[in-house]
């Protein structure tokens, strides 16, 4: 049993009942368990995202932020939050901290790549609302994205980890369950 399976039984019982109300749209319990399904199958066929490793996602509020949580539940990944007003060495520092294996971000955040790709080069670029030179949009992931789940996520794994503020030195990853 994962955190998904929330959704995924939420989506049985009221299929066409609002599950997200974001940016004039409405997101139904039975989409929002179909686009997680598919983001999971994805990140892991796609970009062989596997247990405990981690996922950032750099963005403004945004629906892809409660697919990509319930998405890293359903694979055991972690995902790692980074505030979008940090400065880009702030951020760059939490993404090489966290250890990311795949970085998901806004088009208005693109000025992260170029020093993420220098400082960590095997690190999969996705982009939230474009698709980047060095890397694919989620749309074109989600769309090609892979078969049957091989690993499933456990209600006990850690599941994000939040930067602390720093305030007396580096921020800090606290994992949460």
């Amino acid at each position: 049993m994962d955190l998904a399976d929330f959704i995924d039984r939420n989506a049985a019982f009221a299929p066409d009942k609002p599950a997200i109300r974001a940016q004039g749209a409405v997101l139904s319990y039975a989409e929002l368990a179909r686009l997680i399904a598919l983001t999971a199958k994805a990140l892991q066929a796609e970009l062989d995202i596997a247990r405990g490793e981690r996922i950032a996602i750099l963005a403004a509020n945004h629906p892809a932020f409660l697919v990509l949580l319930y998405a890293c539940a359903r694979l055991g990944a972690v995902l790692v939050p980074i505030n979008w007003r940090l400065a880009p060495g702030e951020q760059l520092f939490i993404l090489q901290d966290a250890g990311v294996k795949a970085l998901i971000l806004e088009e208005s955040a693109a000025g992260i790549i170029a020093p993420l790709k220098e400082a960590c080069p095997g690190t999969h670029i996705v982009g939230l609302d474009f698709a980047p030179a060095s890397g694919t949009s989620l749309a074109a992931l989600q769309q090609g994205g892979g078969g049957r789940l091989g690993a499933e996520g456990d209600v006990a794994l850690p599941l994000l980890i939040v930067s602390t503020s720093g305030t007396t030195g580096r921020p800090k990853g606290a994992v949460l369950r």
